[in-house]
């Protein structure tokens, strides 16, 4: 019966009692093959745009896919597939390719059940038979370090849970954002916006679409001047009209006046009662009543033109405290 082969890692099962004279030397190749596995290093071209498949034979140290750690190199010219064996291993990936291009790790057969490995990044994979998965790339999970975590590089994170008072390089904006800043210059990071029309002007909330300019008048040269506007004896134009409302006057604030009263009298009667003498003329004497005021109400109506009038205007010295702010631009 003749040998027979592990799924993994390819070693030589050998039959009992055959291999007579070179078991041995079987026996030494099986040893490779595990070393090999457990600290064989490659470096392999991957350059182009095609994809690879890494050799694997039956006892074979010298496979590609026998080595642990395998650094791909070369220049990519498109995205490509590096295919494994399917069975289950673990590998150390070192993506050193250059080019703007993807470089996928898959099994055989399953190339839809890849990972990808970022350019200039190590990544420890570990290969079901069917998937490949990344065991310290892109799918940690909680991480507890007891000393100082070193990173080349960027940390991208969605939230982050904790006093980040010793955090450095931390930004929690896009880039493009403009914001408003009270200070001289603009922060690290960030690009001063010198655009004229944001010189000398005031800020407008809106409800609508923000991030827009307008007007024409400075603000320093009109609202922020310091010296007096005064304009003696300008003309005033127009018409006035109206009516005083009523008011009641009583006897002390009503002038004094009389009021004259005339008193006929028949001679022989001084009353003016009884029977009359007849061919005696009447007689007349005049008095007047005591002065006196009186009650009532009542209005006055009023109107005319401005047209000759003249109105002085002064208006008070204004110097309104301001802040200086920028608007700067994250890089």
């Amino acid at each position: 019966m003749a040998s027979t082969y592990s799924d993994r890692l390819k070693l030589e099962l050998m039959e009992t009692g055959a291999n007579a004279n070179t078991w041995g030397n079987n026996t030494n190749t099986n040893l490779e093959t595990l070393d090999a596995f457990s600290a064989g290093y490659l470096s392999k071209s991957v350059a182009g745009s095609a994809n690879v498949t890494l050799t694997s034979n039956n006892a074979d140290p010298t496979a590609e896919a026998s080595n642990k750690v395998i650094e791909f190199t070369g220049t990519l010219t498109g995205d490509i597939t590096v295919f494994v064996p399917a069975v289950e291993s673990n590998y150390i990936f070192f993506n050193n390719t250059s080019g703007a291009f993807t470089l996928t790790v898959a099994p055989t057969g399953h190339g839809a059940n890849g990972s990808a490995i970022v350019q200039g990044a190590h990544t420890v994979q570990y290969c079901t038979g069917d998937t490949v998965v990344d065991l310290f790339a892109n799918s940690l999970g909680n991480l507890s370090v007891k000393n100082n975590v070193n990173v080349v590089g960027t940390v991208n994170a969605t939230s982050y849970v904790g006093n980040g008072a010793g955090l450095t390089g931390v930004d929690p904006f896009e880039s493009g954002t403009k914001m408003v800043f009270y200070q001289a210059s603009a922060p690290t990071g960030w690009t001063q916006d010198t655009a004229s029309a944001l010189s000398n002007t005031v800020m407008s909330v809106v409800t609508g679409t923000g991030g827009g300019t307008g007007g024409s008048t400075s603000y320093f040269s009109s609202f922020l001047a310091t010296t007096d506007k005064s304009a003696p004896a300008q003309p005033v134009s127009g018409s006035v009209s109206g009516t005083v409302g009523g008011t009641t006057l009583s006897t002390p604030t009503i002038a004094s006046h009389t009021h004259s009263i005339t008193r006929v009298t028949q001679p022989g009667n001084p009353n003016n009662t009884g029977p009359q003498f007849v061919g005696n003329p009447p007689t007349s004497t005049s008095t007047s009543t005591g002065s006196a005021g009186g009650g009532g109400s009542h209005t006055h109506p009023f109107s005319g033109s401005l047209s000759s009038a003249t109105a002085d205007v002064t208006i008070p010295a204004a110097n309104v405290k301001y802040a200086n702010v920028i608007v700067a631009t994250k890089d």
